[in-house]
């Protein structure tokens, strides 16, 4: 009998090498993914928050009772925290809104909203603004 001296990989080893290599691939881009869909999350949620304090303040306009200057938050306070899937703490929302007067009409408003949120270390940030009209009320 002659023995004969193999060298290489069989082919049964080259695929367990590519399965291997292809499901730790997938795990890291996976990781990577939620990383990346958590803060497009986190965007929208401020773009929600935004758009409904816009909302509640051109109602109040509507009524004529929006005060001039800074307002506080007019949603629900627990909307303005959230619990993100791998997150280890909740994400907390700060919303702050300025009213003012736009241009010389007294019935014109301009409403500026900036919603602001930390993950980490890293600060966010997403500002709006919309120009509302007001009903003047008559004495």
């Amino acid at each position: 009998m002659k023995i004969l001296n193999e060298r290489g990989f069989m082919l049964l080893q080259v695929v367990f090498l590519a399965m291997i290599t292809s499901i730790v691939a997938m795990i890291f881009l996976n990781g990577v993914m939620q990383v990346k869909n958590r803060n497009a999350t986190l965007r929208l949620t401020a773009i929600h928050l935004a758009n409904e304090q816009i909302a509640e303040s051109e109602s109040r306009a509507a009524q004529g009772i929006l005060p001039d200057g800074s307002i506080s938050w007019l949603g629900v306070d627990d909307d303005l925290t959230t619990y993100n899937s791998g997150a280890k703490e909740p994400v907390k929302f700060d919303v702050k809104t300025n009213v003012e007067n736009f241009s010389d009409n007294v019935a014109l408003k301009k409403i500026t909203v900036k919603v602001e949120w930390k993950v980490g270390e890293e600060n966010f940030q997403i500002e709006s603004e919309k120009i509302i009209r007001e009903k003047i009320l008559q004495p």
